[in-house]
């Protein structure tokens, strides 16, 4: 009898989802704002981003991806993804995406974070709804015979409308204000063969060349024994990123959870315009299925040149820069001035034992061809490094262990390891241990930590939680405890901390969410305090920096958005220094007048004692570009976003953006600082796409 109920009741949902499909809304962004509010750098086609507005793109198959697929999309983790295939197994195949709310550990929220990543080739009721409004089929076949190809370009200009220092007599930068950017990608299918082609050009404010940044890749993808290939940009992202991590990833954030653990891409190509997070030269991928498990075997070599100062008379390289920048002679001097070439390989083995388990080996050699001058204790300096690393990544049930860790080229030993629970829809735990010693020195590594993507000189206990009300509220939460024991950059001392956030939403109605966030986060700090002797002294004290946030979400009509959110920040200096306060309101619309129109704006005021009070806003923008604006002083600013796609192939966009601060003589500094209290910009981007 019970089993009979468990089958009706399958049966029941699977004819209950044949019947209704599902419209995906993929104007609801918030959750991809919730992983990309702490990137406190503006990046244009962030990889990060780009991984995510792909996925939107080439959505993934549900009856056919893998759980290495699965687990590229944002908020789905290796338990989950294999709670997917086995339930894909188990039913034979799903009938749309929204059986995924079937599926053990998915509720409404995850499953509304996820749908627009996914979708079913034979479901006949799945639509989705784009920034637009307009509703079509979620994955509509092709029939022309241009089918197996694809074709993209993007162009971008933007310009800084008030012209600073560098621009002024007498002109330290070389070349003319505005901004360019241009990407073509090609795509070729056949059979069991998917190529790719891109070619990339970027020019920043000030440089003369109008391609200073020139870099393309042709990539293979099939899925025979020789797996992937590419050749050109790429980059590489390897287990927990401790041994190669050549791009940014997710950390802390509103999501206590998702984006703790790493899922790379291993190789991937390079379509981003920073221009020190990838390899140049040539990366292949063999993978092999026997009884045994999967074998993917990893090679790859690299000679890609790199911004230094060099020390002319000893012939070394004496700081690197990672900027980009080539607008002044000094920063053209230094511009390619040394190489480096590196070469590798990685050996990853996949078994369904017991759940699912991963263990990889991966190991690379690196050689400059003038060595980095000595700076001290525990800094990088020579010519050459190495490191060997062993990550794992086993799910048992609802549990999911992963790590990794990795030899330097010192001796040094340090990594990360961490477990993760999944509570079916209750509620998803992690904790994580990080430890990278003083002289740990990883010249590509990105591990997780309180220093972004540094990994050295940490030891720190991360512990998470999302806990779940039924489809009333999720509410987040993490603590995070971390000390430095040797000093870092700001700090002659060691110096540890502390951290705690609290992030809640609230479904109210169907069309208002309620957020609050509360964080709180307590630094040891060092300070110089000259003494009734006439002496100077280092005190070690505590900064607290408090922050409050409050904001809703109300859909007023199906073509009309309002969202309003008010922040405050408190910074207490342990009586060392005059505490600080700051605060942020900012009110925003989206609105879709006509069919292939859309209207963004946002009016933001802000008020802080100084910089160091100062709270960010993470902006909508053109595709591709993230904007997370630090604001501090008094002030407002304000910004209008129109988007028009009068064909299906074919968008327009362009932005306005101004910033106003009270009182002001003058923004920024050195060479960037802008005379007077404004500063705007204004960006114009084509996007093609057949």
């Amino acid at each position: 009898m019970l089993c009979a109920i468990i089958s009706a009741g399958r049966i029941y949902s699977q004819t209950d989802t044949l019947k209704t499909g599902d419209t995906v809304d993929v104007r609801n962004s918030e959750d991809i704002e919730m992983l990309l509010e702490n990137q406190t750098e503006d990046a244009e086609d962030s990889k990060l981003l780009e991984q995510i507005e792909n996925l939107k793109q080439n959505p993934i198959e549900l009856n056919s991806a893998s759980t290495d697929d699965l687990q590229k999309i944002p908020y789905l983790d290796a338990i989950l993804a294999l709670k997917i295939v086995e339930y894909r197994i188990k039913n034979s195949k799903f009938l749309s995406i929204a059986e995924l709310r079937y599926v053990d550990g998915i509720d409404e929220d995850l499953y509304e974070k996820i749908n627009k990543f996914v979708y079913v080739k034979s479901a006949k009721l799945d639509f989705i709804k784009d920034e637009f409004g307009i509703v079509k089929k979620l994955r509509e076949s092709k029939k022309s015979g241009w089918s197996n190809f694809g074709f993209e370009l993007r162009s971008r200009f933007s310009n800084d409308l008030q012209p600073s220092r560098g621009y002024l007599p007498p002109e330290k930068y070389l070349g003319p204000r505005p901004k360019f950017y241009n990407r073509l990608i090609a795509k070729y299918s056949a059979g069991k063969f998917n190529f790719t082609g891109s070619l990339l050009t970027e020019k920043d404010a000030g440089e003369l060349n109008w391609a200073d940044h020139l870099g393309g890749f042709i990539e293979m993808k099939s899925s025979t024994l020789l797996n992937q290939v590419i050749a050109g940009d790429y980059t590489l992202e390897f287990g927990q990123g401790i041994t190669l991590w050549s791009s940014y990833s997710f950390s802390k954030s509103s999501d206590a959870v998702s984006g703790i653990k790493k899922n790379g891409d291993d190789i991937d190509s390079y379509n981003s315009v920073n221009e020190v997070q990838y390899f140049r030269g040539v990366a292949e991928k063999l993978k092999q299925s026997t009884s045994f498990g999967d074998f993917s075997l990893y090679g790859f070599y690299s000679n890609n040149s790199i911004d230094a100062s060099i020390d002319t008379v000893l012939n070394q390289l004496s700081s690197g820069y990672i900027d980009g920048y080539h607008r002044t002679e000094s920063e053209n001097n230094r511009k390619n001035s040394g190489k480096e070439r590196l070469y590798g390989g990685r050996i990853l083995y996949e078994s369904k034992f017991l759940g699912t388990t991963k263990l990889g080996l991966t190991y690379y050699d690196s050689k400059y061809d003038k060595p980095f001058e000595y700076k001290g204790l525990y800094k990088f300096s020579g010519s050459s490094s190495n490191a060997l690393g062993v990550d794992y990544d086993i799910v048992i049930k609802n549990m999911n262990i992963f790590g990794e860790w990795a030899r330097s080229y010192t001796d040094i030993v340090g990594g990360v390891t961490g477990v993760k629970f999944l509570f079916f829809k209750l509620a998803d735990l992690i904790f994580m241990v990080r430890n990278y010693p003083k002289n740990f020195i990883m010249l590509h590594s990105y591990g997780f930590g309180e220093q972004s993507g540094t990994s050295q000189n940490e030891f720190g206990i991360y512990s998470g939680i999302k806990f779940k009300i039924g489809k009333l509220a999720v509410i987040n939460a993490y603590y995070d405890q971390y000390k430095f024991p040797y000093e870092t950059f700001f700090n002659p001392v060691p110096t540890e901390g502390r951290d705690f956030m609290t992030f809640s939403e609230w479904n109210v109605t169907r069309n208002l969410k309620l957020f609050a966030k509360y964080k709180n986060e307590t630094k040891e700090d060092v300070i110089t305090i000259t003494e009734p002797n006439g002496f100077e002294t280092d005190k070690i004290y505590n900064r607290t920096q408090t922050n409050y946030r409050l904001q809703f979400d109300y859909n007023i009509f199906r073509t009309f958005r309002v969202r309003s959110r008010f922040e405050y920040v408190f910074v207490d200096y342990q009586g060392f220094r005059t505490s600080e306060k700051g605060l942020v309101f900012f009110s925003d619309f989206r609105v879709t007048p006509l069919k292939n129109l859309l209207i963004d704006g946002r009016f933001i005021v802000f008020q802080t004692d100084s910089y160091d009070s100062r709270l960010y806003e993470y902006e909508n923008e053109l595709n591709g570009v993230v904007s997370n604006q630090g604001l501090y002083g008094k002030g407002r600013r304000w910004y209008l976003m129109v988007k028009y796609k009068p064909f299906s192939y074919l968008e327009l966009s362009a932005k306005y953006a101004e910033t106003i601060i009270e009182g002001a003589l003058s923004t920024g500094s050195g060479n960037d600082e802008i005379m007077g209290d404004l500063k705007n910009r204004f960006s114009l981007q084509l996007d093609i796409k057949f």
